[in-house]
């Protein structure tokens, strides 16, 4: 199918339910630079006449930044922009998070000249996020960029995704079609589509947002070699106004449940709008009563015994998430009062790190990626000690309360240095997570195909605990097509519980503005004890107490979820061979909720006594 040209304002026809009906579209944003004048700054003169759309990077129009307007060339008209080598213009497109757009725009490269411009999920300067790269009369690897003449390299949805034709002393003209609501998007040159991608996909292909932002024109090698001009934007919204309705099918969850008995209940989460919608959720029991108590967080096992470094200076931000279900048994309650980093030398004695350190506490977020900043405290570069910890001591500590929560600390590299701290253990999931200049975050271990272990990050939480192991969702998060709806098991258990009542609630964050947070109270009243401990099992465990191998005899058994005194998940086994080994396992209470191939669970108090 031909794709309609929004700058001959055709209006696009569609059949819809067996009726032909005109599509509604919306010009946002349309720059000629006809009535500009020729040298002068292209953001400056924009704000004087009343529009917001354009910028730099540094949020400075009328700098060294901005691109100055040109009568050399012009795809239309008398004018254009031309930006030139340490230029880096910023037009903004207002932050869409729903909807279809289609972003254009004409641009001319003179003969051996080169040009970049990429698009942003999200624009705020160093801490931007980008969507798409593209690259003309340059190869670019993601890492490295050569000269290539008549070439030219794409990166969306994955490193180098796409190569194109790059025309000299012609205009070409660019579609960048954006569809939030459905998560893809496509890129052409005329007519002709270069490639299609999905749009929640960062340049490097890692999940990030569906959001579309801005668009960056910036000439990217050098005063010899980088200059072109652009004309002729247009920016159209195609259909009306879109966004998610998401709700939650319960006000509240009530459990009456036996001591050491587990219990679920399955409540959905809709989408009755026109756009998909993203949810996060975890139950949160709430803080502690305060008190004195300290206890650290980490997943490094040593000081450091690695050190790492990229290839160029680079700002560099490197932490750990902790999933509630890791911290739940052990500081559930308290508050995040400190956090410290170890910041190396390099082998030289030279230093690794440029500027502040900056540590920040972040909450989980859509898409496994990081939320709101919940704390944030910096280290002036004169105060940094280097081959040593540095620590932060929150001016508002964070409670934990229930959800995953990121500890990370943000600095530049030195040209040639080694700010990475590992301890050289084995790696925990999520112990070495690293974005670099504000990108996507990736395992640092995965990313380099090494082994160096865990960040040295540790966080110090203070307080008094609560009980956070009896209620979990089985789904932290997901994203939801519209008219569609997501099940999502409330799971909870009385394992090593006295009786009594039990509260919580259920906090399900959306990207619904109209309905952004939700809370379903959550309680659960655990009552009397059996009368016979395994009256009703329909499986026997022997020997009990045990010391090594244990026996579960029963009919068609499927797995054992096995528990500890306080009621923390740390095994599942497969009943292949009714057999479990118990010899790694230290002397005490713990107990199998053991599940036949019915779906029937029942659980058991063993004893390992060796």
């Amino acid at each position: 199918m031909k794709k309609l040209s929004l700058l001959t304002m055709i209006v696009a026809v569609v059949l819809f339910c067996g009726k032909v009906r005109a599509q509604e579209t919306h010009v946002l944003i349309q720059d000629s630079f006809e009535s500009y004048t020729v040298g002068n700054k292209v953001a400056a003169e924009s704000a004087a006449a009343g529009n917001d759309w354009w910028t730099t990077w540094s949020n400075a129009p009328g700098g060294a930044e901005d691109a100055v307007v040109s009568n050399a060339y012009a795809s239309d008209g008398t004018k254009s922009m031309n930006p030139v080598y340490g230029n880096d213009m910023i037009l903004l497109l207002g932050d869409k998070q729903t909807g279809v757009y289609d972003l254009e725009f004409d641009i001319y490269i003179p003969q051996g000249k080169d040009a970049y411009l990429n698009v942003l999920h999200n624009f705020a300067s160093a801490q931007s996020t980008w969507a798409l790269q593209a690259y003309f009369h340059v190869t670019n690897d993601g890492q490295t960029s050569t000269s290539a003449p008549g070439q030219g390299t794409l990166h969306a949805g994955g490193n180098a995704a796409a190569t194109f034709t790059c025309v000299y002393d012609e205009w070409m003209h660019i579609t960048i079609h954006v569809d939030a609501d459905n998560d893809n998007a496509k890129f052409y040159i005329g007519d002709t589509e270069i490639h299609s991608w999905t749009w929640s996909l960062d340049s490097f292909g890692e999940q990030a947002t569906r959001v579309l932002d801005a668009v960056n024109f910036f000439p990217p090698e050098s005063a010899a070699t980088s200059t072109y001009y652009v004309d002729n934007v247009v920016f159209t919204q195609i259909g009306g106004e879109t966004a998610p309705e998401i709700s939650v099918n319960a006000e509240n969850f009530d459990f009456n449940i036996l001591p050491d008995e587990t219990d679920s209940y399955t409540f959905s989460i809709e989408n009755t709008g026109t756009s998909m919608g993203d949810w996060i959720g975890w139950v949160d029991f709430g803080e502690g009563a305060g008190g004195s108590t300290t206890q650290e967080i980490n997943y490094d096992a040593q000081d450091p015994q690695s050190i790492v470094g990229l290839q160029d200076a680079q700002l560099l931000e490197v932490g750990a998430m902790f999933p509630a279900s890791s911290y739940a048994g052990a500081v559930m309650g308290m508050n995040i009062v400190k956090l410290k980093y170890f910041v190396p030398l390099n082998e030289d004695g030279s230093y690794t790190v440029e500027g502040p350190l900056t540590f920040r506490i972040y909450r989980q977020g859509f898409n496994n990626a990081e939320g709101e900043i919940l704390a944030e405290k910096s280290i002036p570069y004169a105060n940094i000690t280097h081959n040593d910890w540095n620590e932060v001591t929150f001016d508002t500590p964070v409670p934990l309360t229930g959800f995953d929560v990121w500890a990370t600390c943000e600095f530049q590299q030195t040209d040639g240095g080694y700010p990475m701290a590992f301890d050289a253990s084995t790696l925990v999931p999520y112990g070495d997570m690293l974005r670099v200049n504000k990108g996507t975050w990736r395992s640092a271990n995965e990313l380099w195909s090494s082994d160096y272990g865990n960040f040295s990050i540790r966080m110090t939480c203070q307080g008094s605990t609560v009980l956070g192991t009896w209620a979990s969702l089985d789904i932290k998060g997901g994203t939801i097509q519209a008219g569609n709806t997501q099940n999502v098991n409330l799971n909870v258990n009385s394992i090593a519980l006295a009786e009594g009542t039990y509260n919580a609630d259920v906090v399900i964050l959306t990207s619904d503005t109209e309905n952004a947070e939700i809370i379903v109270p959550l309680t659960m009243i655990v009552g009397p004890e059996y009368v016979g401990e395994n009256a009703s099992s329909f499986f026997t465990v022997y020997p009990n107490p045990v010391s090594d191998k244990v026996t579960v005899s029963g009919d068609n058994l499927n797995y054992v979820s096995i528990y500890n005194s306080v009621g923390q998940l740390i095994n599942v086994v497969k009943l292949d061979n009714n057999t479990v080994d118990m010899s790694n396992y230290d002397n005490g209470v713990y107990y199998f909720n053991v599940v036949n191939a019915e779906g029937q669970s029942s659980i058991q108090r063993v004893v390992v006594s060796k």
